[in-house]
């Protein structure tokens, strides 16, 4: 008999969002585990009788290799799957499963014992020997979970539907340090602010998390959805340290909404980017991913050509600077708006990407002047109409730059030119890309909108699919923003009650009064 103080407990429980029957079947499949677990190196079952069967184990953590033979009896009735080794590595190896109802799925329990008792090193081992053995049951859950998630979602692509898939996950990020602080004080407005370095250091160590949950969203159709908010724990400053790390918080974000069983997820901000730029995130997520391009191109069009007719702007005399216009949201714009101005220039980074969009804009279009240029200062002095639709951590364009009477799109993310400080109210300066949805969305924190009955377009596209159950990547990958798909987005837009939002300058809603005063200022 074994004396309790030989033994080394081991405890891990894990809350799987799928019916006890799926957990069950997954983990009594010990044959295919070496092909989705990455601590398990070999299994097979030796011989099977009912309800116990024994099983070989090949595991390998930190590179020290563990073997044995176990012996597993399935208790159907209590929902226990009891385990004890019978040969191998360690002295002493048994347990159970033990499977509890739970509202977001099934509790997983596991309740391991296990002796180490090697001479001279039993102290070192036994501890050692805990570690991995807790590291390589972790492990097991998780796969696990992804496993039958991930399944789960094959059946849906395979057009069996699921109730339990769907919704939309939203992720979005921080914008700067600043933002982040705000964010932080909206959730404790007693909170002591550490210091800089301090919250930092600490941010960039925090996994990505689900923050809110958004339930029973409706539509001007009387179409109900529902969904979540996850904050991949980036600020825009980290990527240049650290892209690969930035993209791995990303790709936890992604499985966090996978976890929550959603259809479609929304790339928000810097997420989209990343998750383009860096690896093939379709190859590893199963959820359909959307950057919203789409609609947030829609919307900015829509705006700029609100703001024309507000200014009593004949558009086929105007100027139109895209800045971005080799980008996703740019060159969506200029696609839509080509044919309707007098000239068109595309600027951005690399004059390659840039003659291959003016070359496809000029066989849209013979009568429109197309120019691209990689200064964005010398392509906004003279427009009557900008659209900034690129990203970027720090200010690319400066309010003095633009000449009296313009309209200018912010439709990057952070907005940069609608929120830096100016005293010009001889300019139409606007946040772009900002929808009205049919149903406020009360956030536990600052989302960097001017209020809370706007939302960014890239959000509404999820949230639009999600009520269409369209589980699909609408929008993805660059280039691929056509005026057929922008229409599309809009009509279904339409129908569920996502409008353009009002016109914002920062936080401030711009009146008719401040109207007046630009259209003045384009006469002087």
């Amino acid at each position: 008999m074994i004396e309790n103080s030989d033994l080394i407990e081991i405890k891990i429980k894990r809350v799987i969002p799928a019916e006890k029957w799926r957990i069950v079947r997954t983990l009594t499949r010990v044959a295919e585990f070496p092909s989705f677990v990455p601590t398990v190196k070999e299994t097979k079952v030796i011989e099977k009788n009912k309800n116990i069967v024994k099983t070989f184990w090949h595991i390998q953590v930190d590179s020290i290799p563990i073997k044995w033979v176990e012996e597993e009896t399935i208790f159907f009735d209590k929902g226990i799957i009891a385990f004890r080794a019978i040969d191998g590595d360690i002295q002493e190896f048994y347990g159970e499963w033990k499977f509890n109802n739970h509202p977001n799925g099934t509790e997983v329990e596991l309740d391991l014992k296990i002796k180490v008792d090697i001479p001279a090193i039993k102290e070192f081992a036994q501890d050692y020997i805990k570690n991995i053995i807790t590291k390589n049951f972790e492990t097991l859950m998780e796969a696990i979970e992804e496993r039958i998630v991930s399944l789960k979602y094959l059946e849906v692509k395979k057009e069996k539907k699921s109730a339990k898939v769907a919704g939309f996950g939203l992720i979005g990020h921080p914008y700067n340090f600043f933002h982040l602080e705000r964010c932080l004080k909206m959730l404790n407005p007693e909170l002591k602010m550490p210091s800089f370095e301090f919250l930092k250091g600490l941010f960039e160590l925090t996994p990505s998390f689900k923050l809110y949950d958004i339930e029973n969203f409706q539509s001007k159709a009387n179409e109900t959805t529902r969904g979540c908010f996850i904050v991949a724990t980036i600020i825009p400053e980290m990527i240049q340290k650290d892209i690969w790390s930035a993209f791995s918080k990303i790709i936890k974000a992604c499985k966090l909404a996978q976890k929550h069983q959603v259809g479609v997820i929304a790339l928000g901000g810097f997420t989209s980017i990343i998750g383009e730029k860096v690896g093939q995130i379709h190859e590893i997520i199963d959820v359909p991913i959307t950057t919203g391009n789409t609609f947030t191109a829609c919307l900015a069009v829509d705006g700029v050509l609100k703001a024309a007719e507000l200014l009593e702007l004949d558009l086929k005399k105007t100027t139109l600077t895209i800045v971005g216009g080799s980008g996703d949201i740019g060159s969506g714009c200029a696609r839509v708006l080509v044919d309707k101005v007098k000239k068109l220039i595309l600027t951005g980074r690399t004059k390659e990407n840039l003659k291959k969009i003016r070359d496809e804009l000029k066989r849209r279009c013979k009568k429109t002047k197309i120019d691209i240029s990689l200064n964005n200062q010398k392509a906004v002095k003279d427009a009557d109409i900008v659209i900034a639709a690129a990203s970027s951590v720090s200010s690319i364009l400066k309010p003095e730059w633009f000449k009296k009477g313009a309209i200018v799109c912010d439709v990057g993310y952070p907005k940069n030119i609608s929120y830096s400080s100016t005293t010009r109210n001889d300019i139409f300066v606007f946040s772009g890309g900002l929808a009205k949805p049919p149903t406020p969305i009360s956030f536990p924190i600052d989302l960097g909108l001017p209020s809370k009955d706007t939302l960014y377009g890239c959000f509404s596209e999820a949230m639009i699919l999600a009520l269409e159950k369209r589980y699909e990547s609408f929008s993805f990958g660059r280039g691929n923003i056509t005026p057929e798909k922008m229409e599309e987005i809009k009509n279904l837009a339409k129908k569920h009650g996502f409008e353009l939002a009002d016109f914002y300058c920062g936080d401030k809603l711009i009146d008719q009064n401040r109207i007046e005063e630009i259209k003045r200022a384009r006469t002087k």
